[in-house]
């Protein structure tokens, strides 16, 4: 019972989503939700995984998505966010993203999940067998079929070579680097760096005083 009025809650969700003509994100919302029915067709059959409701919250720089256990802050259960930051990648990418945690609703119903941020053996052998090879991190490493071909045949572009084992490799993601809070200050002799915006000091050596250089 109680699974059925979430299920109604997200279906919903995932109407207004799609008719909501004014907001920016509507034609890609419209699509995920397009994929999500395919998928449960292609890859979730015989366990099919619950309609979720797609946000698009920024999260932290390093996080491509995520599915969040439980209930999120509306009391929605089934949450899959796709993080708004990184919106701008290949629709594979996105799409990869979309299954990845597609997978975790999966595991959560189905499978056994694990207690932390840790993705188990269980989680990665499900995924490999949709053709996405993931580490224990949840890092994509690679891309193959059934996944890649069912793309493609849908129209996805993916012009990437397949290894001789038919994976595409996926080279790792650069790390962001943080912009630094230090500013560097001189007195004419010296230079130093720190994270305040106004320095009140003087040099021991030459006397003068310590002003902004960038």
């Amino acid at each position: 019972m109680q699974r059925r009025l979430n299920e109604s809650i997200n279906i919903h969700i995932m109407e207004n989503e799609k008719e909501a003509h004014d907001w920016e994100l509507n034609t890609l919302a419209s699509e995920l939700y397009w994929w999500v029915d395919f998928f449960n067709i292609a890859f979730f059959r015989e366990q099919p995984v619950p309609v979720p409701a797609i946000s698009f919250e920024k999260t932290k720089i390093s996080n491509l998505g995520h599915y969040v256990i439980g209930r999120n802050a509306f009391g929605i259960k089934e949450n899959i966010n796709i993080n708004r930051v990184h919106l701008k990648r290949p629709m594979w990418d996105l799409l990869a993203t979309l299954l990845h945690e597609m997978t975790h609703s999966w595991q959560y119903l189905y499978g056994n999940p694990s207690k932390s941020w840790f993705h188990n053996k269980e989680f990665q052998t499900k995924l490999l067998e949709f053709g996405i090879v993931t580490d224990n991190k949840g890092c994509h490493l690679g891309l193959g079929d059934p996944f890649v071909y069912l793309l493609k045949k849908h129209g996805v572009e993916l012009n990437h070579n397949k290894d001789p084992g038919g994976i595409i490799r996926i080279p790792p993601k650069e790390k962001p680097k943080g912009k630094s809070k230090l500013r560097k200050w001189t007195c004419g002799c010296t230079n130093i760096r720190v994270a305040v915006s106004d320095l009140e000091a003087k040099c021991l050596k030459c006397g003068n005083r310590f002003e902004l250089a960038e």
